[in-house]
């Protein structure tokens, strides 16, 4: 499925909050990496740690996203969209690396990686959380602000203007 028609097919259903699922903590400041797949578990295994208390589980889940994005990449524009869906979580786990100068190493785009796990029972919201990342992709001026934060409610407040 491509991003692009995601966020086109959504774009009548509710928009999906994205400072309500992103916790500050899981704010990544300067972040870069070697690869996206490396990216995952640098990401995602600190938010899961905080919300899930099955180490095997958090193994999994990061096993999930890794193999998904091996087989299909989930870059969109200046934004990497690695995700799972797994049945044994209840909320969505957001997490986000930014940085101005390009997430992976050597290279200018992308420059936020968006790394989440959505509920197994919650399609639709995955789908919307989804097309919002899209939108938020085509949106060069907020993908702006992101990537130059230095705070995390410098985040949250482009978020916020961007209505996603």
């Amino acid at each position: 499925m491509k991003l692009h028609n995601v966020a086109h097919n959504a774009s009548m259903a509710a928009a999906v909050d994205l400072t309500e699922l992103l916790n500050v903590d899981d704010i990544h400041f300067r972040f870069e990496a070697r690869t996206i797949v490396e990216a995952i578990p640098i990401l995602l295994r600190p938010a899961l740690m905080r919300r899930v208390n099955d180490r095997q589980m958090i193994d999994d889940i990061i096993a999930a996203a890794i193999k998904r994005e091996e087989e299909t990449p989930t870059r969109c524009g200046s934004l990497a969209l690695p995700h799972a869906r797994h049945s044994g979580i209840a909320d969505f786990i957001l997490s986000l690396g930014l940085n101005s100068s390009g997430v992976i190493a050597g290279q200018p785009e992308p420059r936020l990686i968006f790394a989440f796990v959505s509920p197994e029972g919650r399609r639709e919201q995955h789908l919307h959380l989804l097309a919002s990342l899209a939108r938020l992709s085509q949106n060069e001026s907020i993908l702006e602000k992101i990537a130059g934060a230095s705070a995390a409610e410098q985040v949250l407040d482009a978020l916020r203007s961007a209505g996603v």
